[in-house]
């Protein structure tokens, strides 16, 4: 062992080949690295049940001094069981870059990538560049205070805050296994179970709003009075399919089977990403044969403006629920639906079917039930029928 000094590093003499290490006596685990071209100050030390081999830098950048300095500060971490390799590591993988892995390894609908983005920039857009392996317990806890303040609309940040918090706690999952340095995960503990820890998480009703069976007839006028009337055989359709907003936004007409009088909801736009098909009441196919007359050539039954599909506009709806005096969203409409096919009698599992929802997998008896377009006929004709006739529907409205 030798003393490092710059008296030393001036005379070391340089191998001809290979490498060269010698280790200062009064600090253990600093060491000066000489090669044929190049001297240059490393630290060595086990950490965590590995060896590291750390470069401070040549010794013309540093000095003796300065780097027996680094090496002690370096040293002590790797005492205390932090692995500076490691952290320099974790420091490379940002909020953003998870996020931009996250969307290539998935499968997610256009609409569902921009709501997500969309999200990560109203709340998270002054961490998207830090290391994802830096945020805190703390800082998710004082995050979440903050998002559930009142919005300037007034209304409550809890449900955004909530939001927030699960899109985060994904991501950083998904960086838990996905990212390591030297065979260690970048992250060992998601800070966002600090939530559930400390009980933070607001408790949401579920909502449960529908349109009244005394309202629907007013409802029905209102949309009806609507001046295009693309917007009434929008809401139409979603009241009497149950679909949701996007699913029905984005049907092709390609999706319209009318020879079969069957509706499908491609994989891509469902939200179990499974195909959806239903049958088509009488009443849905003179809806939909009228449509088709009336868009031309658009592919979409619901054309936009200039191109692609309609996007429902808010105060398009607003106008709608003032004229029939009742405060409504358009999955209100789906609710509408299930609520009156539970309503009629229709059966469990037809109910679930018509919703599109998975089985989970304790109902081994739900798994095993096939459940066709054809056995989902007669129940779309009942439904169908009750809300013609409650809502007072002519059909000459269509001509």
């Amino acid at each position: 062992m030798v003393q490092i000094t710059t008296k030393f590093v001036a005379k070391v003499p340089r191998p001809k080949k290979g490498q060269m290490f010698y280790r200062d006596r009064e600090l253990k685990g600093f060491a000066l690295r000489v090669t044929r071209q190049s001297i240059s100050y490393v630290v060595e030390k086990r950490v965590n049940g590995t060896n590291r081999r750390i470069t401070l830098g040549s010794h013309t950048l540093l000095t003796p001094e300065m780097a027996r300095k680094e090496a002690e500060r370096l040293l002590a971490m790797m005492a205390a069981g932090i692995d500076p390799q490691l952290l320099k590591q974790r420091k490379k993988i940002t909020l953003r870059q998870v996020f931009d892995d996250y969307l290539q390894s998935r499968t997610l609908r256009r609409n569902t990538i921009k709501n997500y983005t969309a999200l990560l920039k109203r709340c998270f857009a002054d961490w998207l560049e830090l290391p994802i392996a830096g945020i805190t317990k703390d800082m998710v806890e004082l995050r979440h205070r903050e998002l559930t303040k009142t919005t300037r609309q007034g209304t409550s940040g809890k449900c955004q805050a909530n939001d927030a918090m699960v899109r985060l706690s994904v991501l950083i999952n998904f960086a838990m296994s996905k990212y390591e340095v030297a065979g260690q995960p970048i992250i060992l503990r998601n800070p966002v179970k600090r939530l559930s820890e400390i009980r933070a998480w607001h408790h949401l009703p579920v909502r449960q709003n529908v349109i009244p069976k005394h309202k629907l007839a007013e409802w029905y006028q209102a949309a009806k009075s609507v001046r295009d009337p693309k917007i009434r055989d929008y809401l139409l359709l979603i009241l009497f399919t149950g679909l949701r907003r996007t699913e029905a936004s984005s049907l092709k007409w390609s999706d319209i089977d009318f020879g079969g009088k069957v509706l499908t909801v491609r994989a891509e736009n469902s939200k179990n990403h499974c195909e959806h098909r239903l049958p088509l009441s009488d009443f849905l196919y003179l809806l939909l044969k009228v449509r088709k007359r009336a868009v031309g050539e658009s592919e979409f039954v619901f054309p936009g403006r200039s191109s692609g599909h309609i996007i429902d506009s808010g105060h398009i709806i607003n106008g709608v629920a003032v004229k029939c005096d009742h405060h409504f969203t358009i999955h209100d409409l789906r609710r509408t639906f299930l609520t009156t096919a539970e309503m009629l009698g229709v059966p469990h599992y037809a109910l679930r079917k018509m919703a599109n929802h998975r089985f989970s997998r304790g109902d081994l008896t739900g798994q095993y039930v096939v459940i066709g377009v054809e056995r989902l006929r007669v129940e779309m004709k009942k439904i169908s029928e009750h809300l013609i006739e409650v809502m007072g529907i002519e059909i000459s409205d269509f001509f």
